[in-house]
């Protein structure tokens, strides 16, 4: 055992030696240290839940303001934006048929969205950019398809959007 404790010993202190070796021999003047990190490109809205009571339902199919998306980016371009209806693009009543009017969607100047078939994708949404996140804004309108015949009832749908970098 006593052989062991020795050679355990002797095996110490050659590593301690290889050591301070090491560290005596380290004598520059100058140290180097690198990092980096990585921002991901993103897109922001501030425009929250917005609500539009007393649309004009008659025949006249007037365009009528629902919102205004707000948008900033960190990448210094425009946002996609996407667009989905909870109502598959009607306005669905409050009566016991559940009635529907049909709709189109504007987005700035892009007209006549339909969103019957599903989501619609918008590349060229504005965006503000910059560290002080001031945003671009976007008016959002629809157009009623109304004739004038439809079944009373309030009306109502919700379109959900969906803000991503290009």
């Amino acid at each position: 055992m006593n052989t062991l404790l020795k050679s355990l010993f002797v095996a110490s202190a050659i590593t301690s030696m290889s050591a301070a070796a090491a560290v005596a021999q380290t004598t520059g003047t100058e140290a180097s240290f690198s990092f980096e990190g990585t921002i991901e490109p993103m897109c922001k809205t501030d425009s929250g839940t917005n609500s539009v009571t007393g649309l004009n339902l008659d025949s006249t199919q007037e365009t009528q303001e629902i919102g205004t998306l707000d948008v900033w980016c960190n990448t210094g371009e425009n946002a996609t934006t996407e667009y989905s209806s909870a109502n598959g693009g009607f306005l669905v009543a409050d009566n016991a048929q559940s009635s529907k009017i049909a709709y189109t969607l504007s987005i700035g100047n892009t007209t006549g969205v339909d969103l019957q078939g599903g989501t619609y994708k918008h590349l060229t949404t504005l965006a503000g950019t910059g560290s002080t996140g001031e945003t671009q804004a976007t008016s959002l309108k629809i157009t009623p398809q109304t004739n004038g015949m439809n079944d009373a009832g309030t009306y109502s749908d919700t379109i959900t959007v969906t803000v991503s970098p290009n």
